[in-house]
């Protein structure tokens, strides 16, 4: 049957689809159908924004034992990075003059653990930091997951080949699902290795309901990651009319890229900054940054 996050029965069978993935398959993704038919595409406001339809939250997830561990990890490792900035005069953004900004004194509370802090911990991230600074804060976490003399060795005894990039795909599938959701190894587009990662329905867009958040906290860190950790490229393609994306290993990312003209959902609670007159040409989102 149909359930929430807690397990609680909601939909009827075949109103949902039921994935198991993650860390030894031990997760649950529940995606509900629509009539039995696929979700068809997003639609577009009159100001140019995307009317979320099909990366509205609608999935609910039952994450297993393995990888609720992971997810506590990276929070932790997450908040670490996070204080550590804080502590290095990193939590401030560029103001107009140059000069450094503080952060806010009152913050809101982070939820108690699980997936939702991690969303909130990546907002805070973004509070009072430029773009550019808030990636580096995530690039720390995620370097900070593997042990840098494994780095170091990696890059050393194993140069980019077609069988590292098919390697680094079925890697990310097995080991890094609890982060996007379900997701499966296809063939890359170029060549037709199997190097490149589809996700069903990233769990993190779905989430944050941000494009800004999805470059900054996903896309470009991710990019920066397989870089420098394992000298390997690597290109994620976020599509949000359908909230899928695609992660191709072995392939620089485009310049430009069209990850960075993409304008606020019409929905996002910090679009506001993006709002234009009626009958003008809505803006790439305030929060993207520089490429």
């Amino acid at each position: 049957a149909g359930a929430s996050v807690d397990g609680s029965s909601s939909l009827p069978d075949d109103d949902v689809e039921v994935v198991r993935y993650g860390l030894n398959r031990g997760s649950t993704a529940f995606f509900p159908r629509r009539n039995g038919a696929a979700p068809s595409s997003a639609a577009v406001a009159p100001d140019g924004s995307v009317v979320r339809r099909d990366t509205d939250p609608s999935t609910t997830y039952t994450d297993g034992f393995l990888d609720t561990l992971a997810i506590a990890l990276f929070n932790w490792k997450l908040e670490g990075a996070l204080n550590s900035s804080n502590g290095k005069g990193g939590g401030g953004a560029q103001g107009a003059s140059g000069k450094q900004t503080p952060l806010p004194t009152v913050l809101p509370p982070l939820p108690p653990g699980g997936f939702p802090r991690l969303v909130a911990l990546a907002d805070r991230i973004a509070v009072g930091r430029t773009p550019s600074a808030s990636r580096q804060v995530v690039l720390a976490t995620l370097l900070g997951l593997i042990p840098g003399v494994v780095r170091s060795l990696f890059k050393v005894l194993i140069k980019p080949a077609p069988w590292v990039d098919r390697m680094n795909a079925n890697i990310t599938v097995e080991a890094f699902a609890w982060l996007v959701g379900p997701c499966e190894v296809v063939p890359r587009e170029t060549d037709g290795e199997m190097a490149a990662v589809k996700l069903r329905k990233c769990r993190y867009l779905e989430q944050c309901g941000c494009t800004a958040s999805c470059v900054n906290f996903c896309k470009r860190p991710t990019e920066a990651f397989f870089r420098e950790a394992f000298g390997v490229d690597a290109h994620l393609a976020p599509n949000h009319e359908d909230g899928t994306c695609m992660m191709t290993f072995g392939v620089k990312p485009p310049v430009p890229d069209p990850a960075f003209e993409q304008a606020c959902y019409a929905g996002c609670s910090k679009a506001a900054a993006c709002a234009v007159g009626a009958g003008e040409e809505r803006a790439p989102c305030h929060r993207l940054g520089e490429q």
